[in-house]
């Protein structure tokens, strides 16, 4: 209880400190006031704790304190103090976690209706249940997942997003949960024209911003690369043969060819594996929700859960 206290403590000296003036200034006429507060996310369960938390610092006068010591006077809003208010609150609640998925990656992350389905989205709700907390799907472009991680906007992404070095850099990823790889879809006229990367360069490639197809084309010498919002834009390019080819993940390629949607183009994948990779969880750098959810993730692994995810979406291969 103490430390509930004493964090919220913290952060409103953190917020008043904002707002205080160096030595060498005067105020010479006030133009008007201000209130500050602090603010949430919609929906984040917190904001109770730190409201009662604030009023048990008011009725301990400890406001008053910081108030005075950063600007010699008290300076705080006239709100409600309460003796004991987080006692009402009882324990705190875990709160829900906001997880920022680009559900255009089907069979890993895709609508149906108005429901959010697909292998990542199954596991990543199990995760939750089994580490005690729920999760929020958030529905965003590939390429934003990594600044939202980094500016706190989400807290985990999930995916079909593959750990690379340049990812690793800016973001902390979780233990591998799926092993995939980069294969390449192009124009059936096209297919026994492409025996590898080598028969790549030097062509226009369609890539979907943000993907790890994407990284592996810019890589290729002499490419000359068109981005695409989504992996369908780009593969109806590839289909009018506006583009040679286009490097994907291979589970994303191989569904996309089962579906109704295909039938009636003429896109085929190459026999042929570029890349062998691993999906993981991304959370911001430093963030401790990496321990939970590499802990979860073995649970289920353990428990079974994992093995029923899989064989639901990708059959009985694991």
């Amino acid at each position: 209880m103490k430390k509930r206290i004493i964090c919220a403590a913290l952060a409103l000296a953190m917020v008043l400190s904002l707002c205080g003036c160096g030595g060498k200034y005067k105020v010479v006429k006030s133009l008007g006031s201000q209130e500050y507060s602090i603010g949430f996310r919609n929906g984040d369960s917190t904001y109770h704790y730190i409201d009662k938390a604030l009023k048990e610092l008011a009725y301990e006068g400890v406001i008053d304190e910081l108030s005075t010591q950063w600007f010699g006077s008290s300076r705080a809003v006239d709100f409600p103090s309460q003796k004991d208010a987080l006692s009402e609150l009882g324990y705190i609640a875990e709160r829900t976690f906001i997880i920022g998925v680009d559900l255009d990656s089907a069979p890993m992350a895709f609508t149906k209706g108005e429901e959010y389905v697909g292998f990542d989205i199954d596991l990543i709700n199990a995760i939750g249940k089994k580490a005690g907390f729920d999760v929020q799907i958030y529905s965003m472009g590939l390429d934003g997942l990594v600044p939202a991680l980094v500016s706190g906007s989400i807290d985990v992404a999930v995916s079909a997003l593959t750990i690379t070095p340049e990812r690793a850099a800016k973001v902390d990823f979780s233990d591998p949960y799926y092993k995939s790889g980069l294969s390449i879809m192009t124009h059936k006229d096209n297919v026994d024209k492409i025996k590898g990367a080598k028969d790549l360069e030097g062509k226009t490639l369609c890539v979907e911003i943000g993907s790890s197809g994407a990284l592996f084309s810019q890589r290729l010498k002499g490419t000359k690369i068109r981005t695409f919002n989504s992996a369908a834009e780009a593969f109806l390019e590839v289909n009018q043969k506006g583009c040679w080819a286009m490097v994907n993940d291979k589970p994303v390629n191989e569904y996309f060819l089962t579906q109704k949607a295909a039938r009636n183009l003429n896109l085929r994948e190459v026999p042929v594996i570029l890349s062998e990779d691993d999906y993981g969880f991304a959370v911001q750098k430093g963030n401790a929700l990496r321990e939970r959810l590499n802990k979860a993730l073995k649970a289920v692994r353990e428990d079974g859960t994992y093995k029923k995810i899989y064989v639901k979406w990708f059959g009985d291969t694991l």
